[in-house]
C-alpha cells in the first residue's frame, strides 16, 4: 500500500524534492551573479535561515561561519595596495565563494532527503533516464564520501599526520596526498557500487515504475517555495 502522508515536523522537512531543486537553482544563480556584496550577504542570511527551517541547526551554524568568512575576506581584498594583485585575489575569492554557495545549497537539499522520493519526482518530470540515474548516484554518493573522509581523517590522526593548520603549512603536499589519494581510490569503488545498485533496482528499465511513497505537489509546497524564491529575488533589489 502506498504511503501518502507527510510528517508534520520541521517546517521544510517534507518539502517536495522538485521544489527543493528549484530553490537550490534560484538561490545559486542569484548568488553567483550577484556583483553587490550586500546581495551576497542577504542571500547568505537566507541560506542559513533555510538550514534552520529544516532543523539543521549545527549545519546552519557551519554554513554561517563559512559564508561569513568568505564575506570578510572579500571585503578585506579592497585593502590590498597593488591593483593587479587586488583584482586577481578579488576575482579568485569571488569565484570560489559563489561556487561554494552551489555546494552548500546542494548539501542543504541532500540532508535528510529520501533518495527514492527524489528519483520518483525526477521521473514525474520525464527527465532522461541517464540524468535521473546520475542524480540518484550523486545524492547517494555524497553522504558516503563524507563517511569515508571521516575514516581517513581518523586514520591520519592516529598516525600523527592529521589535517590541521600546522601540517598544511609545513607539509602541504604530503597532507593533501595522504588525504586525497585514499579518498579518490575509495570514491571510484563507491561510485561503481552505487551505479551497479541503481541498475540492479531497475532504474534503466523503460517500463513505468512504482514507488512505496506517493510524491506529489501540494499547496503547501508551492506556497512555501513561492515565499522563499520571492525572498531570494527580493534580496537583489532591497
Amino acid at each position: 500500500m502506498l504511503k501518502t502522508e507527510k510528517k508534520q515536523g520541521v517546517l521544510l522537512e517534507e518539502l517536495d524534492p522538485r521544489m527543493k531543486m528549484l530553490i537550490v537553482i534560484v538561490v545559486s544563480i542569484i548568488c553567483f551573479t550577484a556583483e553587490n556584496q550586500k546581495v551576497f550577504l542577504r542571500e547568505s542570511v537566507l541560506i542559513v535561515l533555510l538550514f534552520m527551517l529544516r532543523g539543521l541547526f549545527r549545519q546552519g551554524v557551519k554554513a554561517a561561519g563559512i559564508l561569513g568568512m568568505f564575506f570578510l575576506v572579500e571585503m578585506a581584498t579592497c585593502y590590498i595596495p597593488t591593483e593587479g594583485v587586488r583584482m586577481t585575489v578579488n576575482l579568485l575569492v569571488f569565484f570560489v565563494g559563489r561556487m561554494l554557495i552551489v555546494f552548500i545549497m546542494s548539501y542543504w537539499m541532500s540532508q535528510k532527503m529520501r533518495v527514492g522520493d527524489f528519483v520518483t519526482a525526477l521521473q514525474k518530470m520525464h527527465l532522461p533516464k541517464g540524468l535521473t540515474i546520475t542524480f540518484a548516484v550523486v545524492f547517494r554518493y555524497l553522504p558516503t564520501v563524507k563517511d569515508e573522509f571521516g575514516k581517513i581523517y581518523n586514520t591520519m590522526k592516529l598516525r600523527g599526520i592529521s589535517i590541521n593548520a600546522e601540517n598544511l603549512l609545513k607539509h602541504p603536499i604530503k597532507t593533501f596526498e595522504y588525504a586525497i589519494i585514499p579518498l579518490i581510490l575509495r570514491s571510484l569503488a563507491i561510485a561503481d557500487q552505487l551505479a551497479a545498485s541503481a541498475v540492479t533496482r531497475g532504474m534503466d528499465l523503460e517500463k513505468e515504475k512504482t514507488s512505496y511513497r506517493t510524491v506529489k505537489l501540494e499547496s503547501w509546497d508551492i506556497g512555501a517555495t513561492i515565499c522563499i524564491v520571492g525572498l531570494a529575488v527580493g534580496g537583489m533589489y532591497l
